[in-house]
């Protein structure tokens, strides 16, 4: 019980802090964030399929994946948002009325990582940057992102390095992912993660 109080507590200060800070997110935070999503889109097409975006914040990946695709002449893309604060999807939803092309308009959903409200197996390709760090309990975001993600899903996930447990956290994706790469650079706040998961790797 106090386990879960704990965990309930922690979670209000996070959207509240997101809530409070997201009319002044993308200004703080965009130069840093690109940073990070030019390494983890790298060589990235984009496609059709299901993508999902956890922890999605103001929307700031989205944007920099419809510059992406609109170069590369994709057709469309079929793309979820999750965040769990509520004025973050807010500010999304804001940037979506903006958007000409409407075939680009994403899916905004309110909801925890460490509850993800989707059935198994659904999802290509899997984003999360610079958001599990803000979870009670990493591996339980991570059972969910592998729980939804189809087989050989891409998989590309940030986390802050700051009092983060590296060894501890590839333990656990070591045996799921197929060429998994550890990005670790001087300039960026967060460590960058990169593979494919195998779902047939574990029984």
């Amino acid at each position: 019980m106090e386990e879960h109080s704990k965990n309930h507590d922690k979670k209000k200060r996070i959207i509240d802090k997101y809530n409070s800070s997201s009319f002044f997110y993308d200004k703080r935070y965009r130069a840093i964030q690109e940073e990070k999503y030019e390494i983890v889109l790298n060589n990235y097409i984009g496609n059709e399929k299901l993508i999902l975006d956890m922890g999605c914040g103001t929307g700031l990946l989205f944007e920099h994946i419809i510059k992406l695709i609109l170069e590369r002449e994709v057709i469309r893309i079929n793309y979820v948002a999750l965040d769990i604060s509520w004025n973050m999807l807010l500010e999304f939803k804001s940037k979506i009325f903006n958007l000409k092309k409407r075939k680009f308009s994403p899916n905004l959903i309110l909801a925890d990582i460490e509850c993800l409200p989707f059935r198994e197996n659904i999802f290509f390709s899997i984003f999360s940057l610079t958001s599990f760090q803000n979870l009670p309990h990493i591996h339980k975001g991570l059972l969910e992102l592998f729980r939804v993600s189809k087989n050989k899903a891409e998989f590309k996930f940030s986390i802050l390095k700051k009092n983060l447990e590296l060894e501890l956290l590839l333990e656990i994706l070591r045996p799921i992912i197929k060429d998994l790469k550890v990005i670790k650079e001087e300039n960026l706040e967060d460590i960058i993660v990169q593979g494919r998961l195998l779902k047939n790797r574990v029984s």
